[in-house]
């Protein structure tokens, strides 16, 4: 008996990817009990993998093995499971990254992206997505998706902008320091059941953890719900196939910095005498900038999770505006901790700010200045999540009328973000109080801005 069982006990032609990804696509719309005679999993709290090694094992019928050669190796394909989850809209996202494979700092500094470990074990994947539902038997998770998937064509220099940046790292002894922030679709993710393990690596006697290569969870997200139904890619010139992102962006912007928002309002035809102006006018010029319909989703920023700003900073350098997160519920405040909170996602968000700055003559005129990508940075995390802690532990306690304000806190406070004192939220005690949900300081972000700016 070799890695799979014999073919002629397999339920599916291991040699054909037709009939392997339509043996795969029986599972859709079903649980995995109604397939396999099994009643129980390992519990995936406690063994992430153990809903797909028991798809390969009970319903595909191979041994699990960790060896580097694809799990339908007589075609070269991949079997990838990951869950959904549904959002606050009722939308399916994915719950998190998709993990491709280990990285060896020893032998990865050697390869080239093009024929690279990650783009041979991503370039043909059977991809199986279910829905995650946090009191339900992993056997009875609905199955949602079962597609044959590979990286696509479009997204491969954004892809290669981002393995050179970990490689690169590692090249330069400094595995040690990879982040999953330096990048945008594929990340370095750390992998290891404790956190102490270290593994060495090829340029630099420090020790580094050991990590994996993943597709971000707003990627994969992106990958889900069907790009092409609502979205839409910035468009390239010619040349400009493999420009990375960022850089993308900002050559996008160039020719603009230094106008006003009137003269780029009217250069777009965004305004006409007689009629008023649009509320989200400044967010209409970005569109107009990147080459994107008004109506479309900008399908690098979804895979990114890059949320367009708009950011008008005062003559001081001070913004003109906070920035602020949605209205949290009290009751689930009180029952969140930090690290499974909204909170935690919205101050790990990737931000495009499109930087506007006051006319150091003219009042009230604003000028295109700058383009930053900004994420909160880490070490800043902490002081947020003792914002979060400082505000539930109020709530907690019956003073959820109390706000943590600015002077409390160097990046975060909390204030009202409802329409009037009568728009309300009950709390945990059965006091109707005003609708809050934090926001960023202004002197922090003015920081973070002068720091970031060209």
């Amino acid at each position: 008996m070799s890695r799979a069982m014999k073919q002629d006990k397999l339920p599916y032609n291991s040699f054909d990817v037709k009939s392997i990804v339509e043996y795969a696509q029986v599972l859709v719309g079903s649980t995995l009990r109604e397939h396999i005679d099994v009643n129980e999993i390992d519990d995936i709290h406690r063994r992430k993998g153990s809903f797909g090694n028991a798809v390969e094992y009970y319903y595909f019928k191979y041994d699990l093995n960790s060896d580097s050669n694809p799990d339908f190796a007589e075609v070269g394909m991949e079997l990838k499971t990951t869950p959904l989850k549904k959002s606050g809209n009722g939308k399916l996202v994915a719950k998190e990254r998709l993990v491709i494979s280990m990285i060896n700092y020893m032998t990865v500094v050697n390869e080239e992206f093009e024929t690279s470990s990650f783009v041979h074990k991503a370039s043909d994947v059977l991809l199986i997505s279910y829905l995650y539902e946090k009191d339900k038997d992993p056997l009875d998770y609905i199955i949602e998706v079962a597609v044959r998937w590979g990286l696509p064509e479009e997204d491969m220099p954004q892809f290669k902008a981002d393995w050179e940046t970990v490689v690169n790292k590692v090249r330069a002894g400094r595995a040690h320091e990879i982040s999953g922030r330096d990048t945008l679709y594929l990340e370095a993710c750390t992998k290891s059941s404790n956190s102490s393990v270290r593994r060495k690596q090829p340029y630099s006697e420090i020790p580094a953890k050991p990590r994996a290569w993943a597709l971000k969870g707003s990627y994969m997200t992106a990958v889900q719900q069907g790009l092409l139904a609502n979205m839409e890619s910035i468009k390239r010139g010619r040349g400009e196939e493999s420009v990375p992102l960022i850089e993308l962006v900002r050559k996008r912007f160039e020719p603009y910095i230094g106008m006003t928002k009137n003269e780029l309002a009217a250069r777009f035809g965004l305004v006409r005498k007689g009629i008023r102006e649009p509320k989200s006018i400044y967010a209409l010029i970005t569109r107009q900038i990147l080459g994107v319909e008004d109506e479309q989703k900008i399908a690098e920023f979804v895979k990114a999770g890059i949320k367009p700003k708009t950011m008008r900073l005062l003559r001081s350098g001070r913004p003109k505006e906070a920035v602020s997160f949605p209205t949290f519920d009290y009751f689930e405040l009180a029952e969140t901790d930090f690290e499974d909170s909204d909170f935690k996602g919205y101050i790990e968000q990737r931000y495009l700010f499109v930087v506007y700055r006051e006319d150091p003559v003219q009042d009230g005129v604003y000028r295109l200045a700058d383009t930053v990508f900004w994420q909160m940075p880490e070490e800043d995390i902490p002081e947020a999540k003792r914002c979060y802690d400082e505000m539930r532990n109020r709530v907690v306690s019956g003073h959820a009328e109390d706000s943590v304000r600015s002077s409390e806190n160097r990046c975060c406070h909390v204030r009202p973000h409802g329409g009037d004192s009568r728009d309300t939220k009950p709390t945990p005690q059965g006091d109707m109080v005003v609708k809050k949900c934090f926001w960023l300081n202004q002197g922090y972000l003015a920081e973070e801005l002068l720091k970031a700016c060209r």
